[in-house]
């Protein structure tokens, strides 16, 4: 068996590239974990699909991922790393043998990793295809802008706190407008039809906003 160790993983549903990992995801430090190479068609299947593997391949895994926590290490029941030689890709399993989480790797460790599997065997991997990831059509900073803003301007919408919608459309368009559901619908529809930079900024001014208020509360 193979191992990487030091490695820090992001699980999620969706394996989010190193770039779009937030600081509130399910970050970890893992010690040491398996680390298997597969061929190049299995690793695309496993990672664009949720998989089932064989009893057999969760028992050469089994409790062998140890994960960092501040005073002491615990055990990952099911999860290792695949790799084709190219590509580099963690996932965990449930004890059915269905995966259930993924992560990519930080760059560094997704060329260390490349670099230490030279001349390593492929193991063989008996798995079904379940179902395909679900994979979210915009990147992640537009997909979350898009949530935070329409949070903001319900919130501000529904309780009539009229100037503080006036001013995040200033602020978004240069425009002095009166009309509240003018202002209300002109924003749902831009976050549908019409995301751009501009969207952006208003993403982080309420971003700030935000900040701002959590500073007043403490």
């Amino acid at each position: 068996m193979n191992y990487y160790y030091d490695i820090i993983l992001n699980w999620s549903e969706e394996p989010y590239e190193f770039y779009e990992w937030n600081d509130y995801d399910c970050l970890e430090l893992i010690k040491k974990i398996p680390l298997i190479k597969v061929k190049h068609k299995t690793f695309l299947d496993l990672y664009a699909n949720n998989i089932k593997v064989d009893q057999a391949f969760l028992g050469l895994i089994a409790a062998k991922t140890l994960i960092s926590t501040k005073k002491t290490y615990q055990r990952l029941e099911y999860a290792c790393l695949f790799t084709d030689g190219k590509n580099v890709c963690a996932l965990e399993f449930n004890q059915e043998g269905t995966s259930t989480f993924r992560s990519k790797l930080l760059i560094d460790d997704e060329l260390n990793v490349l670099e230490a599997m030279y001349g390593i065997k492929e193991t063989p991997l008996n798995y079904v295809l379940l179902s395909p990831i679900k994979s979210k059509s915009n990147i992640r900073q537009v997909s979350e802008a898009k949530k935070l803003i329409l949070l903001e301007i319900n919130d501000l919408y529904q309780n009539k706190k009229i100037d503080n919608l006036k001013y995040l459309f200033y602020e978004y368009k240069k425009e002095n407008v009166d009309n509240i559901d003018y202002i209300y619908e002109k924003i749902k529809n831009d976050l549908d039809t019409n995301f751009n930079q501009d969207m952006l900024k208003l993403y982080n001014l309420i971003k700030a906003y935000q900040k701002a208020r959590q500073k007043i509360v403490k």
